[in-house]
């Protein structure tokens, strides 16, 4: 006991310096102008490849090319990876074909994928002129797959073994080829046809016997994917089973891949960066904001708002066409967009969850009817309570007076209500608290409803964006406002 207490407890500093040490644009430039090639690589190796890639991102192209001319491939590889697209392409113009070549050689297969599929026709040749001949057939092979498909995604360095093969013997094997894989936590298990038939972490295989047949130790139970699944089942996949790598087959159920946690990420955050443009009504786009020139923002922006424009003209054109109602009680119309608002903001609520949750795979259009049901529950309590608070404050705003009355109004008060004006308020109130009761349900139903019927057609739900139903809400609550304030009225003998 006494040792233990006395034991000098030292911690690891060894990638301190890598990981925390701070590295400037800066700081960068001033390496890359003393034209010293030994001390940039040295300063390279204190710096983790995150670091370096955010500081290189502020430099000249040519300060960027003498900056990878001096490294290793085994050091610029890494860094050229994190590099966003515009600086690879940029690179790439630069590069001869040998510079190429060391580059791509050093790069994970499914990263090299990605960075081609970002690259104009030209390039992607050069790239691949550029390549060792197995290295062309396979990066081939994998540009071929559907876009934004699991096998547009997956790298082909895995470990698998045949089911008959011994723990040691695999054990040797990942000695060999290891440090060549994507991962080596993870094995596959193969029959004779190269199906995949288990599945074997790292830790299982040290612990076993090493005469045991990786057979009798392997798990059966196996999560996979087909090559053609669509990106976002690839992350639902991930979520679900909270794995850190899934392997891919074709439909005979062979490997062909393997997808690493790493790459969902980088998939996950491209969709939600989409969902959340699409949803604001911006037409979504791959670069960074700070890399897209003006005409390419104004050609994100401009399609939605001429979109949203003509859905406007719609509420205009409703409200002309019901405006003698509104000019018969003018007081009416100064609750217009308080209505409007309130309806849009209550869609918004329901469309973003119903959204988010079919983006995770927690609702499927099979339980449609389910969540309608729900949240038509939710609804009509929600609508309850609005109704009582609305018709609460539409008469604090009469009394109070801050909602005016004009001269048309005190003639509605002393005509047709002997110029009682409490229980002209309370007309009032009692009309506006009925329209919100009723808009708010409706308005529950559409966000549940048009993320899911753009679903079941194959449509990216967030295109179903908040200002896109808000716009079509508008136009709903002007006419169930309208008939209401009709019926209220006819009811009065106007």
């Amino acid at each position: 006991m006494n040792e233990i207490e006395n034991l000098e407890i030292i911690p690891d500093h060894s990638l301190e310096a890598q990981v925390n040490n701070p590295l400037t644009s800066d700081d960068l430039k001033m390496i890359i102008e003393s034209k010293d090639p030994e001390r940039l690589r040295t300063s390279v190796d204190e710096y983790d490849p995150h670091t370096i890639a955010i500081a290189l991102s502020s430099l000249s192209p040519s300060e960027m090319v003498y900056f990878f001319r001096c490294l290793k491939a085994d050091s610029s590889a890494p860094i050229f990876t994190l590099l966003n697209s515009d600086d690879k392409e940029r690179l790439i113009q630069a590069f001869t074909t040998d510079e190429i070549q060391k580059i791509v050689d050093e790069m994970s297969t499914d990263n090299v994928i990605s960075f081609l599929d970002d690259l104009p026709a030209n390039l992607v040749n050069k790239v691949l002129a550029s390549a060792k001949k197995e290295d062309k057939e396979r990066i081939n092979t994998y540009l071929k797959f559907k876009e934004d498909s699991a096998g547009s995604i997956m790298t082909p360095e895995y470990l698998s073994f045949k089911d008959t093969v011994l723990v040691k013997e695999a054990i040797k094997k990942i000695k060999e080829v290891g440090k060549d894989m994507e991962t080596i936590f993870m094995l596959f298990i193969t029959d004779d046809t190269r199906r995949l038939i288990g599945t074997l972490r790292l830790d299982q295989l040290l612990e076993a016997d090493e005469n045991d047949v990786l057979k009798s130790i392997m798990n059966k139970a196996i999560v996979s994917l087909n090559y053609k699944e669509d990106v976002q089942e690839v992350v639902h996949t991930f979520r679900k089973y909270d794995i850190s790598v899934l392997p891919v087959t074709n439909d005979s159920k062979r490997m062909l891949g393997i997808i690493t946690y790493d790459d969902v990420i980088d998939v996950a955050n491209a969709e939600n960066t989409e969902d959340i443009e699409i949803q604001a009504a911006v037409t979504p786009s791959e670069k960074p904001y700070m890399k897209r020139s003006v005409f390419q923002l104004v050609k994100g922006y401009a399609f939605w708002i001429i979109i949203l424009l003509i859905l406007n003209t719609f509420t205009s054109s409703t409200i002309s066409y019901l405006q003698n109602t509104l000019a018969t009680i003018p007081v009416l119309t100064a609750f217009v967009p308080t209505i409007m608002g309130t309806n849009g903001n209550a869609s918004d609520q329901t469309c973003t969850v119903i959204t988010r949750e079919l983006a995770l795979g927690n609702i499927t259009t099979k339980k449609y009817f389910k969540a309608v049901f729900k949240e038509f529950k939710a609804s009509v309590i929600t609508s309850f309570i609005m109704a009582i608070f609305s018709f609460a404050w539409i008469l604090v705003e009469l009394y109070s007076g801050i909602i005016n009355m004009t001269e048309a109004d005190s003639n509605i008060l002393l005509n047709f209500y002997n110029g009682n004006t409490n229980l002209f308020y309370i007309s009032l109130a009692s009309l506006i608290s009925l329209t919100f009761f009723f808009v708010i349900i409706i308005a529950k139903f559409l966000g549940v409803s048009l993320p899911v019927i753009a679903k079941l057609v194959h449509i990216d739900p967030a295109l179903m964006s908040q200002p896109l139903i808000s716009n079509i809400l508008d136009i709903i609550s002007v006419c169930v406002y309208v008939l209401l304030a009709n019926l209220l009225m006819q009811g009065l003998g106007f």
